[in-house]
């Protein structure tokens, strides 16, 4: 089947499997006074009903769907009642569906456009009233013609699909059209299928990439899956492999199977972006995860051809997901590609900073462990690794070239105190964030690390893929410590069932004074007569001079 096509029915089946809350209809009720009590559910509800009783239409669709949603409805003695796993009573919501319908029909009688919609829905889903195709049509085709864009939606699939009326291309483009023209995302991407397929409109490859674009603006990961194609085949715009590439990125971001099934296959290939078989892997195994044949038969291959560490990383990113992300692999994995000529390639990257004027900069042990080469961006050049610390994770570079600026660390690191303010900077996920460095602030939640140990510090500085070896500072800008890991969020769930909110670790000041010192270095200090708090714009000025983006070449 044309892919447009199975596009647009995956988004329709989507739009109409559910009957959320939507806005309101036509009336407003009056503003209530500012020192009014709020009132229970309950009370809510009683006083809706009483509304709806004396034929109010507002005060109806709401009855409707306190009754669909189980908000403030009397308890039924009939529900269940059971207990969570920690032994906590949970009560079924008391939803009542025909009674919604009830509501709605008197408030849809009425011409409340939103109570119209409403039992479109229930009709087309067979929700408190008997399956009906063709009531479903006759209530969105009332709230449809006062402009109700996501009747309006579906309606033009109902046309499109023949469901409770004639099959009729010509009137489902009408229809999404008028959606489209609202700003509806989902009658956008039909209306860019219709057109990619002739279907009801003569066949115009250039209006299906206008209609698509219209959509992917708003973030739709079907139309941005759609781009990707129309790039990559060089439909009603230049054929263009990095801009398909760009576009199955977002959609691929957002959940699209055939998205990423297509992105990891791009990697496999090096078709508009740079060859990775560790990524390639990972995005097709979270498109098999989804059902996808094509994904599980193509991560299957590219399993074989990958080290067991290479898998692992593979594993890890692709359970590690979640939706709005991009992977992006660790710094001590190789990708499992190489540049055409077999010279060593870029494989991930992190921070470091500078810490004396002969040249020496701090980082973390796994930027560099496993690295060809270790690079600096901005300078001519090759970075040595002098010696680094496996446990407490620390190495130390000589940077190439000449060091002018360098970080002062903290003189007084034993006075440092639980709930201080600190800021990192660095280079997080320097690919798509600012080349110019970023900065982060946050708060010293706990003065030891990951289980109490005594080398770490716990913050709440955001951290990324990229921000390792970044320095952590004070507010006067001295160095207390430098990033070091960050707390999985997918092994928190599994062993708790809860996700740990911005738990992030860093070497602690002391630690990196001993590592300093055992070395030889000649470090600075800060504190003395003119020592100040500063601004977080001033601290990032000057902590720009002293960071570098550092790469792992393999």
């Amino acid at each position: 089947m044309n892919a447009f096509y199975i596009s647009l029915l995956a988004v329709l089946l989507l739009t109409l499997a559910g009957c959320g809350e939507k806005a309101a209809g036509n009336k407003t009720e009056a503003a209530v006074p500012a020192v009014a009590q709020e009132l229970t559910p309950e009370e809510k509800f009683a006083e809706t009903k009483r509304k709806a009783e004396a034929g109010d239409a507002e005060a109806q669709y709401n009855l409707g769907l306190s009754y669909y949603k189980g908000e403030g409805v009397p308890n039924d003695a009939t529900k269940a009642v059971v207990t969570d796993k920690f032994g906590g009573i949970l009560i079924e919501p008391n939803r009542d569906f025909a009674k919604a319908c009830e509501w709605w029909e008197k408030a849809a009688t009425q011409g409340h456009i939103t109570a119209q919609y409403k039992l479109g829905m229930m009709y087309r889903n067979g929700e408190g009233v008997p399956k009906d195709a063709a009531k479903a049509v006759e209530w969105y085709q009332k709230a449809a013609a006062q402009g109700d864009a996501a009747a309006q939606l579906n309606l033009g699939w109902m046309y499109g699909y023949g469901d409770g009326v004639p099959k009729d291309a010509a009137k489902a483009v009408e229809w999404y059209q008028k959606a489209a023209a609202q700003g509806d995302a989902g009658a956008q991407v039909n209306l860019g299928s219709m057109y990619a397929n002739g279907e009801g409109v003569p066949k115009d490859a250039a209006k299906a990439v206008e209609w698509s674009q219209k959509a992917a603006a708003q973030g739709d990961a079907d139309a941005q899956y759609n781009l990707g194609l129309m790039y990559g085949n060089g439909e009603g715009v230049p054929k263009d492999a990095a801009k398909a590439v760009e576009w199955y990125k977002k959609a691929a971001a957002h959940g699209s199977a055939e998205a990423q099934t297509n992105l990891g296959y791009a990697y496999r290939t090096g078709n508009g972006i740079s060859k990775n078989l560790v990524l390639a892997y990972a995005w097709s195994n979270l498109a098999a995860a989804q059902g996808n044949a094509k994904a599980s038969k193509n991560r299957d291959l590219y399993e074989s051809q990958l080290t067991p560490q290479q898998r692992a990383e593979g594993q890890r990113l692709a359970s590690n997901w979640k939706n709005g992300d991009l992977l992006q692999i660790s710094s001590d994995i190789a990708a499992g590609s190489t540049s055409p000529d077999g010279k060593p390639s870029k494989q991930g990257t992190g921070t470091a900073f500078a810490v004396s004027s002969e040249g020496h900069a701090l980082t973390n042990h796994h930027v560099i462990n496993g690295c060809t080469e270790v690079k600096v961006a901005g300078r001519d050049g090759i970075a040595k690794v002098i010696t680094s610390d496996s446990v407490n994770d620390l190495a130390l570079l000589q940077l190439p070239g000449k060091t002018k600026d360098i970080a002062s660390l903290n003189p007084d690191l034993g006075k440092l105190r639980q709930g201080e303010d600190i800021i990192v900077f660095g280079y997080p996920l320097e690919w798509a964030l600012s080349s110019g460095g970023n900065l982060t602030p946050g708060t010293l939640s706990a003065l030891t690390g990951l289980g109490n140990n005594t080398n770490q510090i716990q913050i709440t500085a955001p951290i990324q893929p990229g921000s390792s070896g970044s320095p952590v500072m004070d507010k006067k800008g001295d160095v207390v410590g430098m990033v070091s890991m960050k707390l999985s969020d997918s092994k928190m769930a599994k062993a708790t069932g809860q996700i740990g909110q911005n738990v992030n670790f860093a070497v602690n000041g002391q630690t990196v004074k001993t590592f300093l010192d055992a070395n030889k270095v000649p470090y600075k200090t800060g504190g003395g007569y003119f020592s100040r708090e500063k601004s977080n714009a001033d601290i990032a000025e000057e902590a720009s001079k002293w960071t570098v983006l550092v790469e792992c070449w393999k």
